[in-house]
């Protein structure tokens, strides 16, 4: 730019040698002129040119001098045109106006989208018929999540699959013109909740009237947020609200006997900014407690025109409420379908195999055991081959306890409640599912196993007679007891399953779990690689304790009311007193106070042997038999605290050493760990 600013003045200098004398040039002469020196360059050029006439061979024959000056003065002026256009169109308040006029244009192309379902030239009277064309283009281009098509022959924008568009368009417009029959309405109303469920992959179950208000209970598809899999659309035969329409809401999802509070409301307005608040529905559900959604006719359009609807509802979703209301992280219970990643492994050679034997899957607390059991469980019942029968036994403490719970759940009748009675239960389910092997799995079972240690192990004797005599197969979860009757000679578990070590996650299932769900909820992660290595490293990949950081990652953005999170989230939630308190009794689960010492005095001294571990003790002025020793050390394995590689031991947690060093006063709880032994 700045070559051509310097034009101007130059071509004037020109114009002045020109009108005192005319100037004749040799042909075969080349001039160079560096741009950088444009103005004295242009200018010592010139002259010397014109004193030694080497400019323009004709027109001194061709021009006088004023008609020459005339035509350089009118060429300096066009290019100070062109300059002054061209510092105009960079100028802040060029642009300025030039996207306020697109704003206007986008909005016209938006409204005719929004009111035929396609838009062509004579619905933009707006915009300048020359202009139509090329806007059109730009807001098909700068919307590439819609499922729009720029055609050029006539210029006009369609949906890819319209058909949906033009439905809902049609019944939308009828549903608005008839709020006053309740019948007529009613009657669109089901269309519509047809299309919706239809687009969105939803599953209609239910469908009730109550005063103004017209619900369909739908389950829904896995959604990568926390919503409950059921839940009602409902229509309000309204255009104006009051809060006593919040309260007929809470009214009909008791009627359709929802357990949840989150529920898609169907507002008829377009526009429903325009409204007073107090008549505004998006306003007023605000102060519910109740997680309402309300859909109104913009909001559907825009699910109708994405290329992925589901996504869009979502989007809508969490414009609408807390972050920490929908968080889909998880971190008691079993992971729902939708938050459950990795363990593949696992998961082929327990459906591949259980028909010919049996497994015990161990881990410690809160590895997932009992969501890979709950996973395998839905496999099995979707293949015809198996009839699983799953039970938590994790409150079951007695014989009683456990038959009370086969009786409830399985809804079966026992012959008697004893172990024999059991057994002629599963025999009788064998041959009444003959097409198939009778899967039995029973999560959480060492309070069970160690009340039937007290007699003679007579449940789980009969468990193994079944399983040999292959009337069922079994799948077990269990932590420390299942494992030491495992490996016990004198126990019916010897040489019964094949066992299964859950420990942590691969790092791609880890990287999975951090970054599909934020994806989902449109949160960004700044310095994306570098942050999910932290919490890689930090967490070890513990899926449970991977989930707890991302949660508590939501809780501190969400305060804020920001969609990214930094390294200084992190660092905020590592160094937090709930998160050491939670990682620390997550890691040890339950760990004894030998254990755990063990672990303590292992902090600062990298890899060791049995011997070295002793000699810690000895040190710490603890005190224990070998045999228990051992058995400590083996339970540390066995969650997944320490490995061993070869003779030595060290830290499979990783992050372990460097939470209890910055949360802990390792000397005295060590002290205080063992006045417990």
């Amino acid at each position: 730019m700045s070559g051509i600013t310097c034009l101007a003045p130059a071509a004037l200098n020109v114009a002045s040698a020109l009108a005192h004398r005319s100037i004749p040039l040799h042909a075969q002469e080349t001039i160079v002129w560096q741009q950088s020196d444009a103005p004295s360059a242009f200018i010592s050029e010139t002259r010397f040119l014109l004193e030694n006439g080497f400019l323009f061979p004709s027109l001194s024959d061709l021009l006088t001098w004023p008609v020459s000056l005339l035509l350089l003065v009118s060429i300096a002026i066009l290019l100070l045109l062109i300059i002054l256009v061209s510092r105009r169109r960079q100028s802040p308040s060029w642009r300025s106006s030039k996207e306020t006029r697109w704003a206007a244009w986008e909005n016209a192309i938006r409204q005719a989208l929004w009111v035929h379902g396609r838009v062509e030239e004579d619905m933009l009277l707006d915009i300048p018929l020359k202009e139509r064309s090329e806007a059109m283009r730009r807001f098909v281009e700068e919307r590439p999540d819609d499922d729009l098509v720029f055609r050029l022959d006539p210029p006009r924008i369609e949906l890819a699959s319209p058909k949906r568009m033009k439905t809902f368009l049609r019944n939308w417009k009828a549903a608005w013109e008839t709020v006053e029959s309740e019948a007529t309405f009613q009657t669109i109303a089901a269309m519509l909740a047809s299309l919706l469920c239809d687009m969105l992959g939803f599953t209609m179950l239910d469908a009730r009237t109550y005063r103004d208000l017209h619900g369909y209970v739908v389950k829904a598809p896995a959604l990568r947020l926390r919503v409950p899999p059921r839940f009602p659309i409902i229509f309000l035969r309204k255009r104006e609200f009051s809060p006593e329409d919040i309260s007929d809401v809470r009214s009909l999802m008791n009627i359709l006997n929802m357990t949840s509070y989150f529920a898609l409301l169907i507002d008829l307005n377009d526009w429903p900014s325009q409204l007073d608040k107090r008549k505004n529905l998006k306003y007023l559900v605000r102060g519910a407690i109740h997680d309402l959604i309300v859909l109104d006719g913009s909001d559907l359009r825009q699910i109708i025109m994405a290329r992925d609807p589901e996504q869009r509802l979502i989007q809508i979703i969490l414009s609408q409420v807390d972050l920490n209301a929908v968080s889909p992280y998880v971190t008691s219970g079993p992971v729902p379908e939708n938050m459950f990643f990795g363990r593949d492994n696992e998961l082929k050679t327990v459906t591949r195999k259980v028909k010919d034997c049996s497994f015990a899957l161990i881990g410690g607390r809160k590895i997932g055991k009992t969501s890979i059991l709950a996973k395998v469980y839905r496999l099995l019942s979707e293949t015809p081959d198996f009839f699983p029968l799953y039970l938590d036994c994790q409150a079951v403490t007695d014989y009683d306890g456990f038959f009370e719970a086969v009786q409830s759940m399985w809804e079966v009748e026992l012959p008697s409640f004893s172990p024999d009675g059991f057994r002629r239960l599963i025999t009788q389910l064998n041959n009444d599912w003959a097409r198939g092997t009778v899967i039995i799995l029973l999560d959480e079972i060492d309070a069970l196993l160690s009340y039937d240690l007290l007699s003679q192990e007579k449940l789980f004797r009969v468990f193994r007679a079944l399983s040999q005599e292959q009337y069922c197969r079994f799948v077990f979860c269990g932590e420390r007891i299942l494992y030491t009757r495992l490996h016990a000679p004198d126990s019916p578990l010897f040489n019964f399953c094949d066992t299964i070590h859950l420990s942590y996650l691969d790092e791609q299932s880890a990287r999975r779990i951090i970054l599909e769900p934020m994806q989902a909820m449109g949160i960004m992660l700044e310095d994306q690689e570098a942050l999910v290595r932290e919490i890689m490293d930090l967490s070890s990949c513990h899926p449970n304790i991977v989930q707890y950081i991302c949660q508590r990652l939501i809780i501190q953005i969400n305060r804020r009311g920001a969609r990214r999170i930094t390294m200084a989230d992190l660092e905020a939630v590592r160094n937090s007193s709930q998160f050491s308190e939670y990682f620390t009794e997550v890691t040890w689960g339950n760990a004894t106070a030998l254990e755990k010492i063990v672990s303590l005095l292992m902090i600062d001294q990298g890899p060791s042997t049995l011997a070295d571990i002793e000699t810690f003790l000895t040190r710490a002025e603890v005190a224990v038999p070998q045999a228990d020793l051992e058995e400590a050390i083996r339970d540390l394995v066995l969650y997944s605290i320490i490995r061993k590689n070869g003779q030595y031991y060290e830290f499979a947690n990783q992050g372990f050493p460097q939470v209890i060093k910055a949360s802990q006063d390792m000397p005295t709880l060590v002290d205080s760990l063992r006045r417990k032994l």
